[in-house]
């Protein structure tokens, strides 16, 4: 793609400090050879500097830490911003490029695997953490959205990223590379998890990345600033 890459971040509430959007604009304008315009998701009053883009989110209250990530379905509203979009949740590590993702087809809608996958093969739907997409032609997303009770669907999914998964037809969805983006916590610390043995398969032997691994994905604890293992230390910056 020719000019900067439109990129956003959602942060809302007190989850995570400003330094979580810093080190994202940071990693991204390393990892991106066309160059970086990040669209920042946020409540009215959050200061935002220039040269990033302030988007004021329509306030649905504090929905409790584990819920506020349903704010993020206003990612799929063009009226924010019409066009291409990359993305990506504020606990990620970008280790190395990510040309790769912006330059998948987007006639698609395209998201990581959700890593229930990792015990549970037959899974495919989304996981919501990085996501590359064209708001126009998906806008569907946030009309469907828009057009069901809020408590109701806190009632009925886990998360946004389960009502991703069920407004998008599989034919529409992509999924991005599971080689290339991986678990920290299940796949890149201490050798990786072993989910038959239920420990860790090289315990106490740090963060270990594979030389195919573009992102890692914190979700759950600890979180990155949290985190002292030099090689994560080194990229979180």
């Amino acid at each position: 793609m020719s000019g900067p890459i439109d990129c956003a971040c959602v942060i809302y509430g007190n989850a995570y400090s400003w330094t979580y959007v810093e080190r994202l604009y940071n990693m991204l304008s390393r990892h991106l050879s066309a160059g970086v315009r990040l669209h920042v998701y946020t409540e009215a009053d959050r200061p935002v500097p220039e040269p990033m883009i302030k988007h004021v989110l329509n306030s649905w209250g504090d929905l409790g830490h584990k819920r506020n990530w349903w704010y993020k379905m206003q990612l799929f509203n063009a009226e924010h911003h019409a066009g291409h979009l990359l993305y990506f949740d504020l606990d990620t590590v970008i280790v190395q490029n990510i040309d790769w993702i912006v330059q998948s087809n987007l006639d698609y809608f395209w998201a990581i695997r959700d890593f229930k996958y990792l015990w549970r093969p037959t899974d495919y739907g989304v996981n919501s953490s990085i996501m590359w997409w064209d708001t126009r032609k998906f806008q569907q997303v946030w009309t469907g959205f828009c057009q069901q009770d809020l408590q109701s669907l806190l009632r009925k999914y886990h998360g946004d990223q389960d009502f991703i998964t069920d407004a998008i037809p599989q034919s529409d969805r992509r999924l991005l590379d599971a080689n290339r983006i991986k678990s920290w916590r299940w796949q890149a610390v201490d050798g990786g998890y072993d989910f038959t043995g239920k420990t860790h398969r090289v315990p106490s032997s740090g963060t270990q990345i594979h030389s195919d691994t573009s992102v890692l994905i914190f979700h759950g604890d600890p979180k990155p600033d949290k985190i002292l293992d030099p090689v994560i230390v080194q990229y979180w910056q």
